[in-house]
């Protein structure tokens, strides 16, 4: 019994140091991006055929951004380009039916931010930085309507990963340069 209690004693007690040294280092769990005091208008600028703007808008929204109707009177320029979705044969059956897929879905991103009261002006010296999502999905050639399905819900749950992503880096980006 008193073996029992001590050793609880110094799991709490491990348990509590072990925090307050994550803490102390600036640890924060993913996702858990500092926020901006006021984040401004951002005007996404979005190239044709990327499907991402609606999604984009309401994830930016629930970060208190303000959507910018045009670029002149934003603060912030997210651009987003070179949207792909592809999909990859990872392994085959000995029969020659796919078994296993990975599919991947991407965007190439830039930030720009007003400085000085002037307009914001994306640095033709910096890259563009590649938003990745990727899974894997296995193929069940017996169930193909359910994993057609299967494939729907696991698509539309990247493409959701990959907007959160984008989110998060663009405030990332935003907190450095404050």
């Amino acid at each position: 019994m008193i073996r029992r209690t001590w050793i609880k004693r110094v799991a709490a007690g491990a348990c509590v140091t072990a925090a307050s040294l994550v803490s102390g280092c600036g640890f924060r769990p993913r996702g858990s991006v500092t926020e901006l005091a006021d984040p401004g208008a951002i005007f996404i600028d979005i190239s044709r055929g990327v499907t991402l703007r609606r999604d984009l808008q309401v994830a930016l929204r629930e970060r208190a951004f303000r959507i910018a109707a045009n670029r002149d009177v934003a603060d912030i320029l997210l651009r987003i380009s070179d949207e792909q979705q592809n999909e990859r044969i990872i392994s085959i059956q000995q029969t020659g039916q796919v078994s296993e897929l990975e599919l991947s879905h991407s965007v190439n991103m830039q930030v720009a931010r007003s400085e000085n009261d002037e307009s914001p002006v994306y640095n033709p010296e910096q890259p563009a930085n590649r938003v990745e999502v990727i899974r894997e999905y296995t193929n069940d050639t017996r169930g193909v309507l359910g994993k057609e399905q299967e494939a729907e819900i696991l698509r539309s749950e990247m493409r959701e990963e990959l907007v959160r992503q984008v989110v998060l880096r663009a405030v990332a980006t935003l907190v450095e340069r404050a």
